[in-house]
């Protein structure tokens, strides 16, 4: 064993007796797998498996289990990183990787061998580190290229990428999905423009303009460069916009501040004029909506998913319009008495209406809730109907309990009290870093 290099992992097996002759390479499948878990750390696991063919082939079961998502930091050597895809390349179908100028010597030859071996790749997330150094800024990158020759990427995520990584997207004619976490304010107009250039199959944009927020009404000429787009979000984006522009195929729009801001009017009339039949979800976080703009909504009728955070409560019953609706979601930082009145309205009129989830900041008594739920249970006319009513301003759990003994029927109404979600008001965003920090 000393031999193989396992004494240590095997170190619990001395001095006892062995009832057979049986070495460690005639164990069970599952004892390998077994003593496989109690290694913590990848490069333990793929040292053992260099040790002997039998154990290459049980360390590759147990980490295709694993691989599907990989960060350029879970290894530190080349070499490692080879013997890893070598295995289980071919599971690998999201990349994340921070990457700064002093990373180039791992970054480069680890992107090469994303490209060879790594055929089922399909999402890239690079994160771009800056130092303070002026000069190290202006070091020509040569990340871009390299992610251009990756033979399957069709969903590509930078965050905090310079002006010169963003000018190279332009040659990227394969992307479905593009994120944009942070838009270069020195990036020139022409440049943004530029970055749409050959986008004919891309499907999903995501855009967080941050400093360069300015470049927001340029989005009126991305329109004819990306004939099939059908989901945008724009974050912290210029609010004084009048007009998103023209998208044939848009039917998701998703509009994110960071602080609470308040926009245009025009841009909700233009909205209207334009999507008011195609648009299926349209999700405002931390948009602050007027009870003079909400008389805009009712006319997206086909819209299915409306989730609306701060929401004005006084303006509930111009909801009862949107009879379309699958998921609908609000908070509000509004008091309104009797409020469930309103709501029982809404799910009164929006029969085809599967999720109602009210948010953190919901004001609402604890008997108006027992109202809610009780009367609607009662009142429930559909038998093929289930509602999951999602209350996550309720934290009491004696509140909780009280209406959960208000449900007899699960097929009728089913409750939660945290974030839950549905298909429709799932986060299009994913947490962006998901695997580099875990």
């Amino acid at each position: 064993m000393e031999k193989l290099g396992l004494a240590c992992p095997f170190s619990f097996l001395a001095g006892k007796p062995q009832g057979s002759s049986c070495g460690i390479l005639q164990l069970n499948y599952d004892c390998y797998l077994k003593i496989f878990s109690y290694l913590t750390t990848l490069e333990d696991l793929l040292n053992l498996g260099r040790a002997h063919p039998l154990l290459c082939d049980a360390v590759d079961h147990l980490l295709r289990m694993r691989c599907q998502k990989i960060n350029v930091r879970m290894l530190k050597t080349i070499s490692d990183w080879e013997f890893l895809l070598g295995l289980c390349g071919s599971e690998v179908i999201r990349c994340e990787i921070p990457h700064g100028h002093w990373d180039d010597g791992i970054t480069y030859p680890f992107l090469n061998l994303l490209g060879r071996l790594c055929p089922n790749l399909r999402q890239v997330v690079v994160i771009f580190m800056h130092t303070v150094t002026p000069t190290t800024e202006d070091i020509p990158s040569s990340v871009m290229p390299l992610l251009l020759e990756l033979p399957g990427l069709t969903n590509l995520t930078l965050i905090d990428a310079k002006a010169n990584h963003l000018e190279q997207l332009q040659y990227f004619s394969k992307l479905e999905a593009l994120d944009l976490d942070g838009i270069d304010h020195s990036l020139s107009v022409s440049a943004f423009e530029t970055i749409f250039h050959n986008k004919d199959q891309l499907r999903s944009l995501m855009l967080n303009f941050g400093r360069g927020f300015r470049q927001t009404v340029q989005l009126l000429q991305v329109a004819k460069n990306c004939p099939r787009l059908n989901h945008i979000t724009l974050e912290n984006f210029d609010a004084r916009i009048r007009d998103l522009g023209t998208f044939r195929n848009l039917q998701s729009l998703h509009l994110i501040f960071s602080r609470i801001a308040e926009i245009n009017t025009d841009f909700y009339r233009s909205l209207v004029k334009q999507y008011s039949a195609s648009l299926q979800r349209l999700h405002l976080t931390s948009v602050r909506v007027r009870v003079d703009q909400v008389h805009n909504f009712r006319s997206f009728c086909g819209l299915k998913s409306f989730d609306c955070n701060p929401y004005p409560v006084q303006s509930l019953d111009e909801l009862c319009h949107l009879t379309s609706l699958e998921c609908l979601a609000l908070d509000c930082v509004e008091p309104f008495p009797n409020g469930s009145r309103q709501l029982l309205d809404i799910l009164k009129e929006c029969s085809n209406l599967k999720h109602l989830k009210l948010g953190s900041r919901w004001q609402m008594a604890s008997e108006d809730c027992e109202r809610l739920v009780g009367s609607y249970v009662n009142q429930s006319e559909d038998p093929s109907r289930t509602l999951l009513m999602s209350l996550v301003f309720v934290e009491n759990p004696d509140i909780r309990a009280k209406l959960m003994n208000l449900v007899s029927d699960p097929n009728i109404l089913r409750l939660s009290f945290g974030e839950t979600t549905c298909d429709h008001c799932q986060a299009d965003t994913y947490s962006k870093c998901d695997t580099i920090f875990t």
